[in-house]
């Protein structure tokens, strides 16, 4: 095959996976752009913190049962026994946690108590669709569900939009709700029968499910909820209105939040691909994709820094400070760095490692940022202090991706796809 050919092969591969992400981040993204302009400062702040509530939730579902949708054998009875019930208590808890944070943002609202909670629980059971499309490696279905979600959101939101002549968080919920219905019956009908049959819970493979599960769940889970514990001490310690001129200053730098995102899915891949063929040439690819990541990563965000005024008068109805933008690209450039040592190690079945890595960062992270709200620092020093924690997991997973290259590759993670390891998630 010419070199040509293998060139038109690859772009025609990942084409559908690529269109998929640029949906998903781009309808949270419009998502984000109504709530700022049309919500206000609080109420954005409020959705900013349902979102990230959502995001948590998700990162949690998807490294939890929907990795094991596509690593593990989920024909076998107990394996899918084990998933079934691993995914009903995730949606029970979901549930809960949804009802519980609809009472204490908006005790006075039953409406929103009502609309979040099932529109969380929809989202997830979408989610599952997708995963099962992706261990399928149906991308181009995976484009059509997306798709739906996205025309289900809009159209509601719109009509809504165009009876009230508003705006307001519990129509935003209710659209994301109506988009997730679509999006559930067009997975009903894309998949096969056989995928959704005998879905019997049980117990018999949680062992099996869960040691693989369960450090890379957690894992996945931190950066969300370190980002969602950060709006929570700015709410607590500040207010809501602060919570929203944060997000703002993230709402600036969201195109290149989804070029990191859709990276790391990439790299993933492409080192437990390497792992079955001897985890060659590792170094060099995680050391230029570091230096690459980063470099895009800062370059970018300057030029956005420096047309932050109108760009957050655009995005978010107002103008942003600069230095918060900054920060935002600080902390994104400093994931950014460390995403190619994070994927390098993890492919090589060093989740546990990764995780707690991980979490000694997140919390550096968040200690550092409640002290400085506690001695009155301004909300702009969140994101500094946030990347000032990650630069102890670049520097430390790097040290680990250079020390385990060194020994005798073991069999890696089955990831089956070029997707496989795909969180959909919302830009936070």
């Amino acid at each position: 095959m010419s070199k040509a050919a293998r060139l038109r092969r690859m772009a025609g591969k990942l084409g559908a996976p690529v269109i998929s992400q640029g949906l998903t981040a781009g309808t949270s993204l419009l998502l984000q752009v109504v709530a700022a302009r049309m919500l206000g400062l609080t109420e954005y702040g409020a959705f900013a913190v349902f979102l990230a509530v959502l995001v948590s939730a998700t990162a949690l579902y998807t490294g939890y049962v929907g990795d094991s949708l596509a690593v593990l054998d989920r024909r076998e009875r107990h394996t899918r026994a084990a998933l079934s019930t691993s995914a009903l208590i995730a949606l029970g808890l979901s549930l809960v946690i949804g009802i519980g944070s609809s009472l204490v943002l908006r005790p006075d609202e039953p409406v929103v108590a009502l609309l979040y909670p099932v529109m969380l629980i929809g989202w997830l059971v979408e989610e599952t669709f997708r995963r099962l499309l992706i261990a399928r490696q149906e991308f181009w279905r995976l484009v059509v569900n997306d798709f739906a979600y996205l025309l289900g959101t809009f159209v509601a939101l719109g009509a809504w939009y165009l009876s009230a002549r508003t705006v307001t968080l519990p129509m935003i919920f209710g659209a994301m709700g109506v988009g997730t219905v679509a999006a559930i019956v067009t997975g009903f009908g894309q998949l096969p029968r056989a995928e959704l049959r005998r879905l019997r819970p049980g117990l018999a493979g949680m062992r099996e499910v869960a040691s693989f599960a369960g450090w890379r769940s957690m894992h996945a889970t931190l950066r969300p909820a370190a980002l969602l514990a950060s709006r929570l001490l700015v709410a607590n310690l500040v207010s809501l209105t602060a919570v929203g001129l944060l997000e703002a200053g993230r709402l600036v730098i969201a195109p290149l939040q989804v070029v990191v995102n859709g990276a790391g899915s990439f790299l993933l891949a492409g080192f437990a691909a390497g792992e079955r063929n001897g985890g060659r040439d590792a170094g060099k690819t995680a050391g230029r994709a570091a230096w690459l990541l980063a470099g895009v990563t800062l370059v970018g965000g300057a030029g956005l820094a420096l047309f932050a005024g109108p760009l957050g008068s655009l995005l978010a109805g107002q103008q942003v400070d600069r230095l918060l933008v900054l920060g935002w690209v600080i902390y994104l450039g400093v994931w950014a760095a460390g995403l190619p040592y994070v994927t390098e190690v993890t492919a090589r079945k060093l989740s546990r490692s990764v995780f707690w890595v991980r979490l000694a960062d997140s919390a550096a992270g968040l200690v550092l940022v409640l002290a400085a709200l506690l001695a009155g620092a301004p909300v702009t020093a969140v994101p500094w202090l946030m990347a000032a924690g990650g630069l102890y997991s670049v520097l430390r997973l790097r040290a680990l991706a250079v020390r385990t290259r060194k020994l005798a590759p073991g069999p890696a993670v089955q990831l089956r796809t070029d997707l496989e390891a795909t969180v959909r998630i919302p830009h936070v």
